[in-house]
């Protein structure tokens, strides 16, 4: 008689949980969700079709509707990826094609009209996803936001384009090549059609996203395809390296069929309907591939991504809207294991080794002179440019990042690819821990020759690349707060400032003024002026800003 009592009681517990869990109907049917960190969550929403069989390397088609009621309390599989371990604990792995999913974070107590952040998370476009635990926004929804994180097409299932298939696209008039850029457009009609569901605005959608989705967002800043669907976008450590061409040769980068062409020959396949037999492990990429350039990424195709964002908004033809744009401190140390030497990029870019000698004397770890010199001229000089760019267009609006927690301080350069995002969306205790006591390398250089050899050795992710924080530590809670209030407040108003901040300018060059997230003043100004503005120089002669006028 117990037995059955406890049974019973188990019971009607199990009901009452369920009955509490959300529910909500969108176009394609009805989703029960859970609640988790005062949140309600929506998760592995299809807004497309599987892109799988003949669906593989074609845009995305809408997603079926289904029957009854679909469970949303548990996070779907990511996309096809190559496992990194210390990168990629937490995502649903081996992946699936079927994984262009997204999912909905709201208040316990949602209103109406919100504002929505749509979220495209890094990772070279190569690996990563939306269920890395550093995404979920428990501040930013806390803030009075909906945050929307999209999983889509990575590698060579997301970003291929030979030959055969731009001829069969062309016959189905059709984009080709950029899918993963294209599911993104995809998610955000998606959030246009149904995001009102749930409280929130369809004509208040801010997109953001770091690295590799930071460079998504300036793409989508220019693409025609994309016009309409946002309102504000925030870049994320968006690096600006010149995009390949989709069949010519430009800025001494391969076309993009010739990678394809070879990738192809080393699959041992010669047909599309070859390749789309091939089980999706087959095509999946590794680390090795991207630092060796064996991955083309993204490319100009002409109708989803036009052009390099760098002229383009130069000359005007971004989206206007108010943007935000920014770089940590240390944002290269991932590109490590790749970078060129520091002799072989002065060469490409035509620098002078006395001038670089100078402005870099101060430089004390000479194990990352060269990365330093690209980062000043991929992120810090296109950071400053593109927010620049903005004046007369819409509010522009710049911020270095140069915080870490105190016990990791002295071990670091600086601030690390990735270390601002757990900041932005309150995850910190989610994340890896700081030690308890303070962590001092006095040889950095030994520390991350060390890391690189290792990670060339094992392909296991360095500790140190992953961002560390320390829950209990009342500034890291301070910044925190301050990061999720002004990311909250651009998504609400197009101004990321809070009073009890101080004043963060809209940028321009002259002043040079940019938010500063670090120990130190709110603002700073002239980050690295002389530096930046060298390698600014060599930015605009590498897009050409001077012929601007004769090219549009």
């Amino acid at each position: 008689m117990k037995k059955i009592f406890t049974l019973l009681l188990s019971s009607i517990a199990l009901t009452i949980c369920a009955a509490e869990r959300p529910i909500v109907q969108v176009e394609n049917g009805q989703l029960q969700g859970a609640l988790e960190y005062k949140m309600q969550a929506f998760k592995n929403i299809p807004y497309a079709d599987p892109p799988i069989g003949e669906l593989r390397w074609r845009p995305p088609q809408p997603a079926m509707a289904w029957s009854g009621v679909r469970d949303a309390s548990k996070f779907g599989a990511s996309c096809p990826q190559p496992f990194i371990k210390n990168l990629s604990a937490g995502l649903v792995l081996p992946g699936s094609e079927d994984c262009l999913k997204l999912n909905v974070y709201l208040p316990e107590k949602a209103s109406k009209n919100m504002p929505v952040m749509v979220w495209f998370h890094g990772g070279g476009l190569l690996v990563d996803g939306a269920s890395d635990p550093q995404f979920t926004p428990i501040n930013l929804v806390r803030n009075g936001v909906i945050v929307v994180t999209v999983d889509y097409r990575l590698g060579s299932l997301g970003f291929f384009a030979p030959k055969e298939l731009i001829a069969e696209a062309k016959a189905k008039d059709e984009p080709v090549g950029n899918y993963g850029t294209m599911d993104q457009i995809a998610s955000l009609k998606w959030v246009k059609n149904n995001i009102a569901a749930f409280g929130g605005n369809p004509d208040n959608v801010t997109i953001f996203g770091q690295s590799a989705g930071g460079r998504s967002v300036t793409w989508l800043m220019v693409s025609d395809a994309a016009k309409g669907l946002f309102h504000k976008a925030i870049a994320q450590s968006a690096q600006q390296s010149p995009l390949r061409g989709m069949t010519e040769k430009r800025l001494g980068l391969t076309p993009e069929v010739e990678i394809d062409a070879k990738y192809m020959a080393a699959l041992g396949v010669k047909s599309l309907a070859e390749l789309r037999g091939l089980p999706a492990d087959k095509m999946v990429l590794n680390g090795g591939d991207f630092y060796a350039g064996e991955f083309g990424g993204p490319f100009i195709d002409g109708q989803i991504i036009k052009g390099d964002p760098i002229p383009l908004f130069a000359a005007g033809k971004q989206a206007k809207v108010p943007f935000m744009i920014g770089t940590n401190s240390f944002d290269s140390d991932f590109m490590l294991p790749g970078e060129p030497s520091l002799d072989v990029f002065m060469k490409q870019v035509h620098e002078d080794p006395k001038i670089i000698e100078k402005l870099y004397s101060k430089v004390k770890d000479k194990c990352i002179l060269n990365s330093f010199v690209i980062q000043d001229l991929m992120y810090r000089a296109s950071t400053k440019l593109l927010a620049d760019s903005m004046n007369g267009v819409a509010p522009g609006y710049a911020y270095y990042y140069d915080y870490l927690t105190k016990n990791i301080r002295p071990a670091f350069p600086g601030s690390p690819h990735t270390f601002e995002i757990t900041y932005v969306f309150g995850s910190l205790a989610l994340m890896p821990q700081a030690p308890k006591r303070i962590e001092s390398e006095l040889d950095q250089c030994a520390r991350i020759e060390r890391d690189i050899a290792d990670f060339k050795k094992t392909h296991a992710w360095p500790k140190d690349w992953y961002p560390i924080v320390d829950k209990n530590s009342p500034a890291d809670q301070a910044l925190t707060e301050k990061m999720s209030a002004s990311w909250a407040a651009f998504a609400k108003t197009g101004n990321p400032n809070v009073g009890s901040q101080g004043n963060w300018p809209i940028y321009n060059l002259k002043a040079d003024v940019m938010r500063n997230y670090s120990d130190g003043p709110v603002t700073i100004t002239g980050l690295l002026k002389d530096r930046v503005a060298y390698q600014m120089l060599h930015l605009r002669e590498i897009y050409a800003l001077e012929h601007l006028k004769n090219a549009f």
